[in-house]
Parts: C-alpha cells; structure tokens; sequence
C-alpha cells in the first residue's frame, strides 16, 4: 500500500470487527498450520509474511488490482 494511501484510509469499528479481525485471526490461523505442515519454525512463516508484506508495500499503485507479483516470489 503507498504512504499516501495508508495514511488517508482508515477503516471504521464495523470493517474492524467483520473483516480484519477475522483476516487476522484467519492469517494467524493459516500460519500455524504451515508451521505444523512444513515442520519449521515460527520464524521460517513469519519471513514469508514479512516478503508478502514486503511485496504489497512495493506495488506500484497502477498495478493494485494485480497481485500477481506476489504469486512469483523467486530468491
């Protein structure tokens, strides 16, 4: 997300409750599962949720709806 949109998007108490808490509770969710699927360690999942972010952080706002980058992470 661009500085200039995360800084003027705020969401309201209903978004909050019906849909990030349960994102987050999803994502945390999910995590815990790959942690028991691949056998690592928590540190492994959080690195590839900090590329995740790294990847949304870095997209160029004419590509928002593509998010396809984030299906071709390469090292």
């Amino acid at each position: 997300m661009t500085d200039s949109c995360n800084a003027t998007w705020k969401p309201n108490q209903k978004q909050i409750d019906d849909l990030i808490l349960p994102a987050y509770r999803e994502m945390a969710k999910k995590s815990v599962d790959y942690i028991a699927k691949f056998l690592c360690s928590p540190g492994y999942v959080a690195d590839m949720l900090r590329d995740i972010a790294d990847a949304l952080e870095s997209s160029h706002p004419e590509s928002e709806s593509d998010f396809s980058m984030l299906l071709n992470f390469e090292d």
